[in-house]
């Protein structure tokens, strides 16, 4: 029985000997695989391309879109889920499906560290057999590109690296044969030797290259099922180098694909990674070893991995760590904890200094991923750590919350939300059930809702945009007011947007539009390439941390007092400035980044069950914020006195005191990672 196994193994490994390199170019969408040379093995692989085509034909119609028109892992405009589509039909047969990860990343230890300039020889599976003609790989899917010629033969040997996060599926593939072949083929190119028509593919297309093709390896993202897996391919690609670079002729191939892959956006991240092993259901760990740190080691980000161990744990991790040797702060967990890492810094005494070097972003691992959703366009871990690799560092406002218990000593900062009433409750209150996953806030809301309690409080609000039409008007203002103010990014009008890669398509009714938008983007490159010439505009300072209404100094006089009819039979109080509160609740759909205000929702407790019902029917697409029975604002601070002996206000999803809140906005503090430099298109636009 065992020697079976090893006679597959075997016969595969020979069968890898003859296999062919591929040869490829550079295209505005990426690299693009070109038309191989006829060979024996040519009518087999197409034959079974065929077949797997067949067998996945139904599966390929009920769980993706169809209706491609090439054979194309995605194009540079396109934002839907034809990438995963066109993967699965043209390359099921020639893409390697059996990468796993390695055990002896999922130890139990409190903290680990993987700095890829320790060990820059990472092994991926590689793409078995291959890919097809006109098969493009996008740049926004692009990881790494190196010179094969310039690596040692053992970097291609599957078992020379034991400890390689995907090595177990690499033992079916003999690289060193191959490069064996190669290096021999390349003695006789250069002594002069001509090989016939009948030789090996591979060997005849070497005597065929120019000067200006080189062979390279490429990582890159492709998906798998739901995720995306890291993948290599070496490719002979043709490039001619540009007259004017400054780069030796050596180096122009692969430093052109990674400025096309990462642009606008930083290279190799340094990432202090998060992780709250009791979020969500438990899984934060396994999500993120299995999920986020194979992409992040292929992109050669070097990454430092610590645990919470209790809660506030976070606060205390951002206010002593080493600010010096982070630009990005991934928090793998719910959005609890990139609450506490952003109260963290703004702890510090350096607090100015930490809002500008570092960008705190989210891979979602919790019961509650809006900040993954809002900012990443997706609550799935791998494709939320793609755009994370490949998003841009953009400013985002956050609001500071003083209550009299803690005002004094230090205000808080709010990312995501407050809320008081209703939804607080059943934030707080299902605690119990965060087993369920999101489906504990549908039951909690359900509940409450049939009981119609009422919320008594006073409320006093600063606005910006009190009416509907008013906030409408606000919204289409500052939409298309791009955000992309860093000096390491750099743009001009003639830049396409940063939208060049495909996530999984979870939010459909979103994405959809995309394409119509591209005008729009790039009016945006337009408003950032204005802002970049300012680099004072960069850095934050510390008046940008003063607070405007401080606590003991009461109501101002010019905010307005909500009608006591509404307030005093309060049922949703809801201030936010994300779009999306959860995975599938948009209950901002006209929350924008930065533009200086927050958005207000407050409802009746009194409202009847049948007009109830469309509201919370609407909150899956933002709709509910048009019912004439909801109160939609954009304000610029606001207090809330209640008049309950006992309740809650929830924070960003953490339990607050029922004691007055005042809340105010704090504009661009912090720096964050959004896909495309905004939020999640909303199309309330078109609401």
């Amino acid at each position: 029985m065992t020697l079976k196994p090893s006679k597959r193994r075997k016969g595969r490994s020979r069968h890898s000997r003859k296999k062919q390199i591929t040869s490829a170019i550079l295209t505005e969408e990426g690299i693009m695989i070109k038309a191989k040379p006829s060979s024996p093995y040519t009518y087999a692989n197409r034959m079974a391309d065929k077949r797997s085509r067949s067998s996945i034909d139904n599966i390929s119609r009920t769980s993706f879109q169809s209706n491609i028109s090439r054979t194309s892992f995605q194009s540079n405009s396109d934002n839907n889920s034809i990438f995963e589509t066109a993967s699965l039909i043209s390359c099921v047969t020639c893409l390697s499906d059996t990468d796993t990860i390695d055990r002896s990343e999922t130890s139990t230890t409190d903290t680990s560290k993987d700095d890829l300039s320790a060990n820059p020889k990472l092994h991926y599976p590689s793409v078995n057999g291959q890919l097809p003609a006109n098969t493009v790989i996008p740049y926004g899917r692009i990881l790494d590109a190196r010179y094969i010629e310039k690596e040692p033969l053992h970097y291609y040997d599957a078992n020379s690296s034991p400890s390689s996060p995907l090595s177990s599926s690499m033992s079916n593939i003999s690289e060193k044969c191959d490069l064996d072949e190669l290096e021999s083929s390349q003695k006789k190119e250069r002594k002069g030797n001509s090989l016939s028509r009948g030789s090996n593919s591979s060997s005849s297309l070497l005597t065929s290259r120019s000067p200006f093709t080189k062979l390279v390896e490429v990582i890159f993202a492709r998906p798998r099922r739901h995720d995306v897996v890291p993948k290599r391919v070496s490719l002979y690609i043709d490039y001619k180098p540009h007259s004017s670079s400054h780069l030796k002729e050596e180096d122009d191939l692969v430093e052109e694909i990674l400025k096309r892959s990462y642009k606008n956006t930083r290279r190799n991240k340094s990432i202090f990674v998060i992780i709250n092993p009791f979020g969500g259901k438990g899984k934060a760990k396994k999500l993120f070893m299995t999920k986020a740190k194979p992409l992040l080691l292929a992109s050669r980000c070097s990454i430092e991995v610590v645990y919470t161990k209790y809660p506030g744990h976070a606060i205390e991790i951002a206010r002593e760590m080493d600010i010096d040797k982070y630009d990005t702060i991934a928090c793998a967990s719910g959005d609890g904890i990139p609450h506490e890492v952003i109260n963290g810094l703004y702890q510090r005494p350096d607090h100015v200094k930490a809002f500008n070097n570092i960008a705190i972003t989210e891979i979602p691992c919790g019961s509650g991923n809006a900040m993954s959703v809002s900012c990443h366009w997706t609550n799935n871990p791998s494709y939320s750590t793609l755009c994370l690799i490949k998003s841009i560092e953009t400013r985002i406002d956050l609001m500071c919350c003083s209550q009299p218990s803690y005002a004094r000593e230090h205000p808080k900062l709010s990312f995501l939300s407050q809320t008081y009433g209703l939804i607080a409750e059943t934030d707080i209150n299902t605690e119990f059930i965060r087993w369920m996953g999101p489906a504990r806030f549908e039951l909690g809301v359900a509940f409450n809702i049939i009981q119609k309690k009422k919320y008594p409080c006073e409320i006093y609000v600063k606005y910006a945009a009190k009416s509907k039409n008013e906030l409408k008007n606000h919204y289409l203002e500052h939409k298309n007011k791009g955000s992309l103010e860093f000096q390491h990014i750099t743009m001009n009008k003639d830049n396409e947007d940063c939208d060049n890669y495909n996530y999984e398509n979870e939010y459909e009714t979103e994405n959809e539009d995309e394409d119509e938008d591209a005008d729009a983007d790039d009016e945006d490159s337009h408003l950032i390439s204005r802002d970049l010439a300012d680099s004072s505009a960069d850095q934050i300072k510390e008046e940008d941390f003063k607070i405007k209404y401080p606590l003991d100094e009461g109501i101002p006089s010019d905010w307005e007092r909500l009608d006591p009819n509404i307030s005093n039979n309060l049922g949703i109080f809801y201030t936010g400035k994300m779009p999306y509160v959860a995975a599938d609740t948009k209950f901002f759909p006209a929350a924008l980044p930065s533009d200086g205000t927050m958005d207000m929702v407050i409802t009746d407790a009194r409202t009847s069950l049948t007009r109830m019902a469309p509201i919370l029917l609407g909150l899956d697409k933002g709709s509910h914020v048009l019912q004439p029975e909801v109160l939609h604002s954009k304000i610029l601070a606001y207090k809330i006195i209640p008049k309950l002996g006992n309740g809650l206000f929830s924070v960003d999803g953490e339990k607050f005191p029922l004691e007055p809140l005042q809340v105010e906005i704090m504009p661009r503090l912090c720096k964050t990672l959004l896909r495309n430099g905004r939020y999640v298109d909303t199309d309330f636009d078109s609401m």
